[in-house]
């Protein structure tokens, strides 16, 4: 139930991911693109209004230097034509006043007379050559008893008009400045389209590329809730080069790994409930034999209990072995280790072996000359050599061969069990070591072996930092190798073997 509530959290996490994803995406770009639009429209707007002064400022300039000669002569006639003339040309509103602001001649004719009270006239009476601000327009008109309609915003230059090398007049040009702004909401407008399109666009490769980084995640969880409903042949697709990939690889090799384990434990259930089972369904026969018969024999009762005997023992053993593999398995089998010489452990265990060897016509010989020291179990290992000599000896048939060599090779130990036997065959060397597995199982029953002890070997072996190999030709013998690390000495703060 927790691994279930798990994967849903683990679902809903991706999915959550992926929209967090795409909402912090959106509002990057968003922000991104806001402050880029912003910054457009001001320098588009900067642009526009300082082009509209520059063209305004000239032209005022260029009037107040055609009105310096009426103005000097006082030829009103004169001023009203050239104010009336430029206010055609430029489609705007141009007055012309005396240096002290007031109106001399105006192209609406309707404030001639009147001072004209602006701020930019006011600047440039106080020595400024021109100045130029924005109005709105309701404001404007009021003061310009104007009708006409210039749009919301109306632009005021105003413009100084120099004789004698003394400020004698001022020309004001008031003109609507609304294109300017409908221009600027143009704009605006189509940045707005833009922005909305790109939005889009972006959301949509969101979506996308969020995907993309959350399917290996969905494709994890989907993984995850198959292994957990023992489909450990659950895959997830490795794609390109990221922490995904890596992620994902580790998933593979994981449910390789519990696949492999689960097919081993199986194997090993099915194994071991065979090998229990065998020898009690011998000794239910042998004893409903003996239960059901109906002279009593005395030999054939001794025979009959003999056989359950052995079979007890067979037994014993299979078991005896089972609970050392699970007390190596646990990790709950502990070495008693302390220096010991490897040449005479060996030695006694070919000296225990020597009478089988003899009855089987099989020729026992030990090369080991030199003293070999190592740290280890010495139980445990008179286990690991009298099972190795103990298989050779089994499967060599008489008048066979079986060598055991003990020597050195740099700072490790190694000993080999030789023999001119049956061999193993080549596919079965990668398994020989694998619990109950045998080359011959009839013939490995026949010499009582529990399919156990190779197995056990291994791991005595690896619980002693040591490795244990084999090679064999079928037919011609095989030869097992085992390498244990020597027994470092200290002397004067010095280690040597």
């Amino acid at each position: 139930m927790s691994a279930i509530i798990s994967l849903t959290r683990i679902k809903k996490a991706a999915y959550s991911l992926q929209w967090r994803f795409i909402i912090a995406y959106l509002l990057i770009i968003i922000v991104a693109f806001g402050v880029v639009a912003a910054s457009v429209i001001q320098l588009v707007g900067e642009y526009l209004f300082t082009q509209r002064k520059r063209e305004e400022v000239r032209a005022a300039t260029e009037t107040a230097t055609q009105v310096v000669s009426p103005l000097r002569n006082y030829d009103i006639d004169r001023m009203n034509q050239i104010v009336c003339d430029a206010g055609s040309a430029l489609d705007a509103r141009v007055l012309l006043l005396d240096e002290n602001g007031t109106v001399l001649a105006d192209s609406e004719d309707a404030l001639n007379g009147r001072r004209l009270s602006l701020k930019q006239v006011a600047n440039v009476l106080a020595g400024a050559s021109s100045d130029y601000a924005y109005y709105r327009s309701e404001a404007l008109n009021a003061c310009l008893h104007s009708d006409r309609d210039y749009g919301a915003v109306t632009g005021i230059c105003v413009t100084r008009v120099i004789s004698g090398g003394s400020l004698s007049g001022m020309v004001v040009y008031v003109s609507g400045a609304q294109d300017i702004y409908d221009d600027l909401v143009g704009v605006m407008r189509r940045v707005g389209i833009t922005l909305l399109a790109v939005f889009i666009v972006v959301g949509v490769l969101s979506v996308l590329i969020g995907r993309m980084f959350t399917h290996p995640v969905r494709d994890l969880s989907e993984g995850i809730q198959r292994m957990t409903k023992s489909d450990f042949k659950a895959r997830v697709r490795v794609r390109g080069k990221n922490e995904f990939s890596e992620l994902a690889g580790a998933f593979n090799t994981m449910c390789q790994r519990m696949e492999t384990l689960d097919r081993s434990r199986n194997q090993f259930v099915s194994n071991a409930s065979h090998e229990l089972k065998t020898p009690l369904s011998t000794m239910k026969i042998l004893l409903q034999t003996l239960l059901y018969q109906e002279v009593y024999d005395p030999a054939i009762s001794r025979e009959f209990l003999t056989d359950i005997d052995k079979e007890i023992d067979r037994l014993s053993a299979v078991i005896s072995d089972l609970l050392t593999l699970v007390s190596v398995d646990s990790g709950e089998l502990k070495l008693k280790t302390a220096p010991l010489s490897l040449r005479d452990l060996i030695n006694d265990n070919v000296r225990r072996l020597a009478p089988l060897a003899r009855e089987r016509g099989i020729e026992l010989q030990f090369t080991g000359r030199e003293n070999v020291e190592i740290v280890g179990d010495h139980m445990k290992l008179t286990q690991v050599f009298y099972n190795l000599i103990d298989n050779a000896i089994k499967y060599t048939p008489r008048g066979g061969r079986v060598h055991v060599e003990l020597s050195k090779q740099g700072k490790t130990a190694v000993v080999r069990v030789a023999d001119n036997g049956i061999g193993i065959p080549e596919e079965d060397q990668l398994h020989i070591f694998d619990r109950f597995y045998r080359v011959d199982k009839a013939r490995s029953r026949e010499t009582g072996g529990t399919g156990l002890g190779l197995s056990i070997v291994k791991q005595i072996v690896l619980l002693h930092d040591g490795n244990i190999s084999v090679s064999s030709r079928e037919n011609e013998g095989s030869t097992f190798t085992v390498e244990l690390p020597l027994l470092q000495k200290t002397t004067g703060g010095k280690a040597h073997e």
